[in-house]
């Protein structure tokens, strides 16, 4: 009797959800607007760019996402801004536009779009670079309105992503 050679099949599920994660283990940024000479201004702005902002993606279909800023109160008399930078080279997948300074306030604003499937590396340098940027706002004309503010004194910046549009 011949032997039939025969075929056997498996089913599988496969199924891979939309993801959308976010982390900034950035600690504390200190910046300080200052001057050591009588007479001066202090200075008109700093800038920071110790901050990282990982994220992890997958969209469906043609889907993207955008990443939005907001900051819980920007002393009087001055600006709070935002620049992402080029993220790190352990980043994988699509790469989205960013590269504006973006002026923060209460209300979100954009500062990333077209974000999709992608992913920013885990490690302590990984992710988009954030550039924060403390200064006077039109210090000839409001220069009145600056106060002190304590060297500890905090505000938050809401750092949000997307579900796909």
């Amino acid at each position: 009797m011949g032997q039939d050679n025969g075929s056997a099949s498996n089913t599988l599920s496969l199924g891979m959800p939309e993801l959308a994660l976010l982390s900034s283990p950035t600690g504390t940024i200190n910046l300080q607007l200052t001057t050591t000479i009588a007479g001066s201004a202090v200075a008109s702005s700093i800038r920071d760019s110790t901050a990282r902002v990982k994220i992890s993606s997958v969209i469906s279909g043609s889907t993207t996402r955008t990443m939005s800023a907001s900051v819980s109160l920007v002393p009087g008399g001055t600006y709070l801004k935002l620049m992402v930078k080029t993220p790190s080279t352990n980043f994988g997948g699509t790469i989205a536009t960013y590269g504006t300074d973006v002026q923060l306030s209460t209300s979100a604003a954009t500062i990333i779009s077209g974000i999709g499937s992608c992913y920013s590396g885990t490690g302590a340098l990984d992710g988009y670079v954030l550039r924060y940027t403390w200064g006077l706002d039109n210090p000839a004309s409001n220069y009145g309105l600056v106060r002190a503010v304590a060297g500890n004194t905090s505000v938050t910046v809401t750092l949000t992503l997307s579900a796909g549009i």
